[in-house]
């Protein structure tokens, strides 16, 4: 059970085991070299329902996920997982989330994502892994089924409130995501790491998202270290009382990270401000942090996408985003 449980706490956000050399989150399972897969080379049938043909580069990638992947979740406990089969609608949320992503993102999965698999089995509380496929530079991206109809509220919520310690006679925790659900979320977030580990954006030198913020792979620049936004389990700590939520979203909102996720790794940090910035421009979607007291009513309520520091951050995106024009 315990090994089941550090299982899910690594997939609480999709972390990935292929980003272990930029600086994994708590927990996550650490490969840093491409993990050897017994999948065929060639790819199997997609797991989508037969009525419907594929379309698009990115759809053809969608199929029962490889052999290596399983058995790292059959590894971690979850004896009862299985390829899930998607139906007609949940390939037409699957196709309008891939669409929705940016053109970089589209651009470079189109060549680096091997297999986009999904799930059944994974307990509500993960949601799936990115990881090295066989061939240098490709990546599977495996999702709990189940997230497909999962709003971005529900997520959110579920996430954020493992790294409090529940007490419900105090105060509780609710994360409010408009403008798109959890698996464009997810595939925002989990897409950026796969542009992250092509284009070595966070894997090398410091460079624009990292400066003033991280001195290297783990470590915070001094004037960060001491803040309670840092002293959660997503950075190996202990869970957190509940009576301590507000003073932490309090800290939270005077550093540069849009998530407590964020505060991870540099990596996560990344993927975070990349797919928080697309729900904010692409999507019109806000994200709300409410404190709220055993009766329901809100104590507290922070905007992390309105902090002046995460959004001083958004230009460096902006720049990264925009496609380069062609000379004619």
């Amino acid at each position: 059970m315990k090994k089941h449980n550090e299982f899910l706490h690594s997939f609480v956000i999709a972390a990935s085991a292929a980003f272990a050399a930029l600086g994994s989150p708590p927990n996550c399972p650490v490969q840093s070299e491409p993990v050897a897969t017994n999948a065929p080379a060639g790819r199997g049938p997609a797991e989508v329902s037969p009525n419907r043909p594929l379309a698009g580069s990115l759809l053809n990638r969608i199929a029962p996920p490889p052999k290596h992947v399983v058995d790292t979740f059959i590894g971690a406990g979850m004896t009862e997982i299985r390829a899930h089969t998607l139906t007609e609608v949940e390939l037409t949320r699957v196709e309008k989330a891939l669409a929705s992503l940016p053109e970089l993102h589209r651009q470079i999965l189109d060549e680096h994502l091997h297999n986009l698999g999904f799930l059944d089995g994974i307990p509500g509380e993960g949601t799936g892994l990115t990881s090295p496929a066989g061939a240098p530079g490709q990546f599977d991206i495996t999702l709990r089924a189940s997230i497909i109809d999962e709003s971005l509220t529900t997520f959110l919520t579920t996430k954020e409130r493992r790294l409090f310690l529940p007490d419900p006679d105090l105060t509780t925790v609710t994360v409010r995501g408009t403008g798109t659900d959890a698996l464009t979320y997810i595939l925002l977030h989990e897409s950026t790491h796969v542009v992250d580990s092509v284009l070595a954006i966070t894997t090398k030198t410091i460079g624009p998202f990292e400066a003033g913020i991280w001195v290297n792979r783990k470590d915070f620049v001094p004037s960060l270290q001491q803040s309670l936004a840092l002293k959660t389990p997503f950075r190996r700590q202990a869970p957190i009382p509940m009576r301590t939520a507000m003073a932490v979203y309090d800290a939270l909102v005077e550093t540069p990270f849009v998530s407590l996720y964020a505060t991870a790794s540099p990596s996560e940090d990344f993927a975070e401000l990349v797919a928080w910035h697309e729900v904010l421009q692409q999507h019109h979607g806000e994200l709300i942090i409410e404190v709220k007291d055993a009766q329901g009513k809100v104590l507290r309520s922070y905007e992390p996408l309105s902090n002046p520091k995460v959004r001083q951050r958004f230009p460096s995106v902006d720049r990264l985003l925009t496609p380069v024009s062609q000379p004619s």
